[in-house]
C-alpha cells in the first residue's frame, strides 16, 4: 500500500512539474547533451559518426548533471511581504498546500521555521512562513528573502535549491509567481503608510471637512484630475506626475486633502503612500519614494515638509534632488505635500518648475461656512442668518469653527432644558430637540475669539526670525541658486538683508 501511495505521489509530482515546465520558454532536459525527442518511440538516437560507448559516456554524464542540485534564483520588483503572501496564495491555489517550514540546525539545537503576520488589507491580516520551505514537488527547498536594488529598496527573492533537472519546471514556477504578483499585489493600487513592511490605510473621509469652491477647484485641476485622466493627459504631453503643496495654518483641513487624495487614487487604479510622519529623517522619506516608484503610478504624501527642507542649504540641496528625480525613468509618481509655514523654505524650494501648484487651504468663505453647518448640524438648524455668523468667525480656521459648534449646542441645550424645567415638562428627550440659531453660533464664535487671538499671535511670533537665521537663510538662497561668495554678492545679500529687516 504504501509503495503504491508513493508511486501514485511521484506521478502527481510529475504532473506538475510538466504543467509547470509548461508556463516557462525553457523545455525540459535544456542545457544539458542530451537532447529529448517523440520519435523514433523507445529509441536511443545517436549521430552516424559517435561511437556508442562515447554515447553512453554522455548519457552517464548527463544523468549525474541531472540529479545535482543547484540554487535557482530570482528577485520580484516587489515588496517582500508582498511576494510572501503571493507565494502562500499560488502554494494555495496550485498545490494545495502552503508549505511546511523547515528548522534551522544551529550549536544550541533545531530553530524552529519562522511564521510571519502579514497585513494584507486594512484590519485583515494572514500567517505565512518565512525563510526556508519543504517542497516535494522540487525534491528541494524554497528560500524565501531579499535583495537590495538602489532605486527601489529592498525587493522579494525567492531561491530554490532543487536538481538541475528541474529547470524548466522552476522556471514555470517563477513565472507563475510573477503573474500572481503582477495581478494581485496587496499594495500595488492601495492605501498605505509604510515602505518596507507597509500598513493599509483606510478610505473613509470626513464629510464634515468642508474647503473653499476654489479650493477644490485648484485641487481638481492641479492633481485629482490628473488621476483620473492620466492617459488622456499623456496623449497630449501634459505632465502627469506634478507636484503639489497644500499650505495653510493649523486646522484649515490639509490632512483631510491627503485621505481624499487617497480615495481618488485608489478609485482609479493609483497606489497611494502617505509618509510616515514620525519619521523625519532624509533617508526614511528617500524609502518612501523608492517604494512609489516601485507601485507606480503613484501618488507621495508629505505632511509638514519643511521638516525636511527648511533653511539648511545641504538638507534643501538633498530634498530637492529627491523630489526632481520623483519621476525619473518614466514613473508616474504625483508628490503631495503640506506645509503650515511655507515661509520657512528658501527660494530654491519654491522656484518654478520645483512645484506645479502652491494651493492656499484657509479660513472658510461664506458658503463653505453655510455647507458646513448644513452638514455638521442638519436637523438642528432653526433660523440662521450664515453671513452674521460668519462675521462673528471670520478668519476662523476650519478646527476653530468646528469647536464653535460644540459651544453652540451645549448653549441651546441648557437654555432648552432650564426652558422645559421652568415649565414642569423637563424631560432629557425633550432637552435635547433645540434648534440652533443666530445667536447661539455668534455667541459661540464670540467666546472663542481670545483663544483663537492668543493662537494666532503665538503663531505669528513663532514664524518672526532672529537676524542670524535670516542672514542664514538670505545666502542658502544664493548658494542654492549656484552663486558664490564674491564681494560683489556679499554687496548684494546686504541689500536683500536690509530689505528683509524693513519688512
Amino acid at each position: 500500500m504504501a509503495a503504491g501511495s508513493n508511486l501514485q505521489d511521484k506521478k502527481h509530482f510529475q504532473e506538475v512539474r510538466d504543467l509547470l515546465a509548461s508556463f516557462s520558454s525553457e523545455k525540459p532536459g535544456t542545457g544539458t547533451a542530451v537532447a529529448y525527442h517523440v520519435d523514433p518511440k523507445n529509441k536511443v538516437s545517436i549521430p552516424e559518426d559517435m561511437a556508442t560507448s562515447k554515447a553512453a559516456a554522455i548519457l552517464a554524464e548527463a544523468a549525474v548533471a541531472e540529479q545535482e542540485k543547484q540554487d535557482f534564483v530570482r528577485t520580484f520588483k516587489f515588496r517582500p511581504w508582498d511576494g510572501a503572501a503571493a507565494l502562500h496564495r499560488v502554494m494555495e491555489k496550485y498545490f494545495g498546500t502552503t508549505g511546511r517550514g523547515i528548522p534551522i540546525k544551529s550549536f544550541f539545537g533545531d530553530i524552529p521555521p519562522k511564521m510571519i503576520e502579514i497585513e494584507v488589507a486594512f484590519g485583515e491580516s494572514i500567517q505565512v512562513p518565512w525563510g526556508d520551505i519543504a517542497f516535494a514537488t522540487f525534491e528541494g527547498v524554497i528560500s524565501l528573502g531579499a535583495s537590495y536594488d538602489d532605486e527601489y529598496g529592498a525587493l522579494f527573492q525567492i531561491t530554490i535549491n532543487c536538481p538541475k533537472k528541474y529547470s524548466a519546471a522552476v522556471s514555470g514556477f517563477f513565472n507563475l509567481m510573477e503573474q500572481e504578483l503582477h495581478e494581485f499585489s496587496i499594495y500595488k493600487g492601495q492605501a498605505i503608510r509604510g515602505t518596507d513592511n507597509p500598513k493599509f490605510l483606510p478610505l473613509t473621509v470626513d464629510p464634515s471637512i468642508v474647503y473653499n469652491q476654489d479650493v477644490y477647484d485648484n485641487l481638481d485641476v492641479a492633481l485629482w484630475g490628473v488621476i483620473r485622466h492620466t492617459d488622456l493627459l499623456a496623449q497630449e504631453h501634459t505632465n502627469t506626475a506634478p507636484k503639489v503643496l497644500l499650505w495653510g495654518t493649523y486646522g484649515t483641513g490639509k490632512s483631510e486633502t491627503g485621505r481624499l487624495t487617497a480615495k481618488q487614487a485608489v478609485d482609479n487604479g493609483w497606489t497611494f503612500i502617505a509618509h510616515d510622519p514620525k519619521l523625519s529623517s532624509l533617508a526614511e522619506l528617500e524609502k518612501t519614494v523608492q517604494t512609489a516608484r516601485l507601485l507606480a503610478p503613484a501618488v507621495v504624501f508629505v505632511e509638514d515638509v519643511e521638516r525636511f527642507a527648511g533653511t539648511d542649504a545641504n538638507a534643501t540641496s538633498r530634498v530637492l534632488d529627491l523630489f526632481d528625480g520623483i519621476s525619473s525613468k518614466g514613473h508616474e509618481v504625483i508628490l503631495l505635500t503640506t506645509s503650515n509655514h511655507p515661509q520657512d523654505f528658501n527660494k530654491g524650494m519654491l522656484r518654478a518648475g520645483r512645484l506645479d501648484a502652491m494651493i492656499e487651504i484657509g479660513p472658510l468663505n461664506t458658503d463653505a461656512l453655510e455647507k458646513l453647518i448644513r452638514t455638521v448640524c442638519k436637523d438642528q438648524l432653526g433660523k440662521v442668518d450664515f453671513e452674521t455668523v460668519w462675521k462673528a468667525m471670520e478668519g476662523y480656521e476650519p478646527a476653530f469653527v468646528r469647536s464653535t459648534f460644540d459651544k453652540a449646542r451645549q448653549s441651546a441645550l441648557i437654555r432648552q432644558a432650564d426652558k422645559l424645567k421652568e415649565a414642569g415638562t423637563y424631560t432629557p428627550a425633550a432637552a435635547r430637540k433645540f434648534l440652533l440659531d443666530t445667536e447661539d453660533f455668534v455667541t459661540a464664535a464670540n467666546s472663542k475669539r481670545p483663544q483663537w487671538e492668543a493662537h494666532r499671535d503665538k503663531s505669528e511670533l513663532q514664524q518672526s526670525v532672529t537676524i542670524d537665521v535670516l542672514m542664514k537663510d538670505i545666502i542658502a538662497d544664493f548658494l542654492t541658486e549656484g552663486a558664490t561668495l564674491t564681494n560683489g554678492n556679499i554687496g548684494k545679500i546686504d541689500v536683500k538683508l536690509v530689505e528683509a529687516a524693513d519688512k
